[in-house]
């Protein structure tokens, strides 16, 4: 009777052009808006929609071919971002690639899933995010995933896991493709590892990176497709009752009068595939899960930032947050190609991360001491760039506890992947932690969907000469035995730009020249106390509303050395759990009266 008097009720609203409404709505049907919206909606009293602007791609070959991983980037697929003029980059624009479709960026990403460092992930608690930190997430970890086991194939030619590491009944299927390459390159690369002082790795998901490892990738194995986050949340429950995908494209969240100190929104505003702007109805809460890029612009175009930014746009403010789009990270990311001399058939899902050790050796303690002293003028020097949204003594305070992880926690502070395309061999190489850092912000009242990005990148001299050490560690795995058996010429960027005993100048202006990004941004709407920039309170409210949350990338405050899409799953099932206990109160915070349910 209850999906009934539902499925009526919305049939007699959409006839009487009346507001749909929820109970819960979600902007945004990516990782974590997908994740949410399957666990609300597993309460069938629960009403719950998700307006997403890109379309149903379940059947599309470029979406479900596991080949195409991290180069599909179809206009109909990609929002095609770029970046601000990055003038410390010889004036370059960069592409900034974002799924568009119902899976957001999980359609299009490389599938890597790896969570990062146990140190990255206390370090939100350290920060101040109370119940936060690696141990509380990691049952999260293990709720979302579904872990395939390797066969004997694949255990034979290089996969590794430790099984404590890994959920076996989640919705997200993770685990390695059958065409695994089965030759000799993972020994190949283990023992040139070795030989460099980089270990076996046998599970890079418990917590500690180091090392040289397999990485598993977010499949269907036996399938042999992609597992997107539609996939695994959406599809195998999109019939639902009381769950609805509304195509459209959120413009900003609409607001009731305050109650107390505190915002409470009504619900969103959003254009249709027509042009028209419609409005929906919440009940209870708005989500915001649009992502990194576009989160922060949604709550600027509602009148939630920094009044200077809502100004310059022409928008009212409603609730002044300085920290809305500011202390945005990303990785940058450097690619070297070698002509292969033997031929490679399979994937090689392996990569090596290093620590600041690994990459400075004895310099070690002279570096981290420098790095210290140097904190505070970099802070200066970043808030400039941020126009002082950010305080250097705010910035200071995070980058301490960055420099604590690298120096103190030993995490990994690159990562470098191993890959290979018919002929050509290469390896990906990306710093994990750097202290440049950026911005993210609306660029026109009515253009949501087209952020002003600037990642800032290599900004700060640390982050050149970390990845100058990075880029040298590369090119010397690639030069030594047994690996170097696999390679006859240096196609990229080439032995003309890039002598083996390249000089840090002449690695500075290739780093400069080809420099691009991982795609790995966080941060824009921070979780974290008022006082260091921060958007969102360990509840993922946003301050100074009643009612609306940001669950996504975007909340989490600091980089992790690994791939984030792992650690948004995760983020999203605690999420959920978190908005489900506030369920409890049976208060509807539009109205402050009992919320009736069906």
């Amino acid at each position: 009777m209850k999906t009934l008097y539902w499925l009526l009720t919305t049939c007699v609203l959409r006839t009487v052009c009346q507001p749909l409404a929820f109970d819960y709505l979600v902007a945004g049907g990516g990782t974590a808006g997908l994740v949410i919206a399957n666990r609300l909606s597993e309460d069938p009293g629960i009403t719950v929609a998700v307006i997403e602007p890109g379309d149903d791609v379940r059947d599309d070959p470029m979406v479900l071919d596991v080949d195409l991983a991290g180069v599909t980037f179809s206009p109909s697929l990609d929002w095609n971002y770029n970046s601000t003029v990055q003038p410390q980059l010889d004036d370059r624009i960069l592409p900034y690639h974002s799924g568009k479709a119902i899976g957001g960026t999980t359609v299009i990403n490389g599938m890597y899933y790896i969570r990062g460092d146990r140190a990255n992930f206390d370090a939100w608690e350290k920060l101040g995010d109370s119940g936060w930190n690696w141990d509380t997430l990691f049952p999260y970890f293990i709720r979302s995933e579904n872990f395939t086991i390797p066969s004997s194939a694949q255990l034979d030619a290089g996969m590794t896991y430790i099984p404590h590491y890994h959920g076996r009944d989640g919705h997200l299927k993770t685990g390695n493709p059958y065409q695994v390459e089965n030759g000799s390159f993972h020994s190949s690369a283990r023992e040139t590892c070795e030989n460099l002082g980089i270990t076996l790795n046998r599970d890079l998901n418990s917590g500690e990176t180091r090392g040289y490892g397999a990485y598993p990738q977010t499949l269907d194995r036996d399938a042999n497709v992609r597992e997107s986050a539609a996939r695994a949340y959406y599809e195998p429950i999109d019939s639902r009752p009381n769950l609805r995908v509304i195509k459209g494209t959120v413009k900003r969240i609409t607001f009731n009068d305050s109650v107390g100190s505190e915002l409470v929104a009504t619900g969103f505003e959003y254009t249709d595939d027509r042009g028209n702007l419609v409005s929906v109805t919440a009940e209870r809460e708005v989500i915001l899960s649009t992502g990194t890029l576009v989160s922060p612009v949604i709550l600027e175009s509602s009148g939630i930032g920094n009044p200077r930014v809502l100004a310059r746009n022409g928008i009212q403010t409603k609730l002044a947050l300085s920290g809305v789009g500011e202390g945005f990270q990303d990785q940058p990311l450097w690619t070297l190609l070698f002509q292969a001399s033997t031929n490679i058939s399979g994937h090689i899902p392996f990569a090596a991360f290093a620590t600041a050790q690994d990459l400075f050796g004895t310099k070690i303690g002279s570096i981290a001491a420098a790095t210290s002293r140097n904190l505070t003028s970099w802070s200066q020097a970043v808030s400039q760039r941020l126009n002082g949204d950010l305080s250097p003594r705010v910035l200071e305070a995070r980058f301490r506890v960055q420099h604590d992880m690298i120096f103190n926690k030993n995490v990994s502070v690159t990562e470098l992947e191993f890959f290979s395309v018919g002929s050509i061999i290469g390896i990906v190489f990306s710093p994990t932690l750097p202290f440049s850092w950026g911005s993210i912000h609306l660029d026109s009242p009515v253009a949501v969907n087209n952020p002003a990005i600037d990642p800032n990148f290599l900004s700060i001299d640390f982050d050149i000469q970390t990845a100058i050490g990075a880029g040298r560690l590369a090119r010397k795995i690639w030069s030594t035995k047994p690996l170097s058996n696999f390679t006859s010429a240096f196609l990229v960027p080439g032995d003309a730009a890039l002598p083996k005993n390249a000089t840090d100048a002449e690695w500075t202006d290739v780093l400069k020249s080809s420099c691009g990004s991982a795609y790995h941004g966080i941060g824009t709407c921070a979780m974290l106390p008022k006082e260091l920039g921060g958007v969102v309170d360990p509840t993922l409210k946003v301050y100074g509303t009643a009612n609306v949350r940001v669950v996504d990338a975007s909340v989490i405050p600091v980089l992790m050395s690994g791939h984030p899409s792992a650690a948004v799953y995760a983020l999203a099932e605690k999420a959920a759990k978190l908005i489900k206990k506030s369920l409890a109160t049976g208060i509807c915070p539009v109205s402050s009266t009992p919320l009736s349910r069906f």
